[in-house]
């Protein structure tokens, strides 16, 4: 009887173990899982670090260009020329064709469209949408009501 007291407290301890390492096991996979998706962003954020280091150059010679034209009288700058400039850069450079697309669409007809209709309108994914109108409105040009999802273009910057 003892025997069999002892035997069944060693399988219940050996059971008990068996346990933690499965869980031991699973914690495992998940902190490596976890690192490869913190490594994934590392490189997303260096890459985006490298973009911004390089648009901050393309502008300080723009800058200095402009600085250098604004001085002489003879010299006629084409808006339109510089508002093309300007959409390349924005678009290639800074990966801003959604916040193009989201200002373009606004621009219509229809100056406050909802979130829904934005996303089917531009074929971005309604959470890219979603980022696109917060970075819009963080910087002014639009306005956004949570409870009906809403997006309202501030101001006309072109007819």
């Amino acid at each position: 009887m003892t025997n069999d007291t002892i035997q069944n407290a060693f399988d219940s301890i050996q059971s008990y173990i068996k346990e933690l390492e499965a869980k031991i096991a699973a914690n495992d996979q998940k902190l490596a899982e976890t690192k490869r998706a913190s490594e994934s962003f590392e490189k997303e954020k260096m890459s985006a670090t490298e973009k911004l280091k390089q648009m901050e150059e393309e502008m300080m010679e723009l800058s200095s260009v402009y600085e250098d034209l604004k001085g002489r009288a003879d010299v006629e700058i084409d808006l339109q020329e510089v508002m093309k400039l300007y959409i390349i850069l924005t678009e290639q450079v800074l990966d801003g064709n959604a916040h193009m697309r989201m200002l373009t669409l606004l621009h219509g007809k229809k100056a406050l469209m909802t979130k829904d209709e934005l996303s089917k309108a531009s074929g971005i994914q309604p959470a890219a949408t979603l980022r696109t109108i917060f970075d819009l409105r963080n910087n002014g040009l639009v306005t956004y009501n949570d409870e009906n999802q809403k997006v309202k273009l501030v101001r006309r910057l072109f007819d």
